[in-house]
């Protein structure tokens, strides 16, 4: 038998040896999406001494779109706008749900008002049960006790 002071040491090493394989590598998220970004020119003016330089503005002016482009696109979303309106005048989402099921809640009022106008009631008119037709629950417990 082991003696228990070297025992001791050699658990600890085993309860520790799997959470050892669990380490992941030091690799940095920066450089990670610099890897995965391209490269591209930068459009930031620079000095002398490539430092960029505060406040400096373009020297041009952006490309500007012909006319005929800008017709288009305001026709695109005029027509765009035009399809939303009539969308919106039609009921749709909750408030188109809310109203369906009114209308099917008040369909089926009527339906069942039709029905039960239809049906007799229990009682007469003086509030009275009518008359029963076949044997009372005494007769009934009467002839199963007499066995027939």
């Amino acid at each position: 038998m082991l003696p228990l002071s070297v025992i001791r040491p050699f658990a600890i090493v085993l309860a520790l040896l799997p959470a050892a394989a669990c380490q992941s590598e030091n690799t940095s998220v920066g450089a990670l999406r610099l890897a995965a970004s391209p490269d591209v020119p930068s459009s930031q003016r620079t000095d002398a001494d490539g430092y960029p330089l505060l406040g400096a503005y373009p020297g041009r002016a952006a490309e500007q779109l012909t006319d005929a482009e800008v017709q288009a696109e305001q026709a695109r979303l005029a027509a765009t706008a035009g399809q939303h309106a009539s969308a919106a005048a039609q009921p749709s989402g909750f408030d188109g749900k809310i109203q369906r099921a009114q209308s099917v809640r008040q369909q089926q009022a009527a339906e069942m008002e039709a029905v039960l106008a239809t049906e007799p009631t229990p009682r007469d008119a003086a509030g009275k049960r009518p008359a029963r037709t076949g044997p009372t629950p005494e007769e009934v417990l009467r002839q199963i006790e007499a066995g027939q």
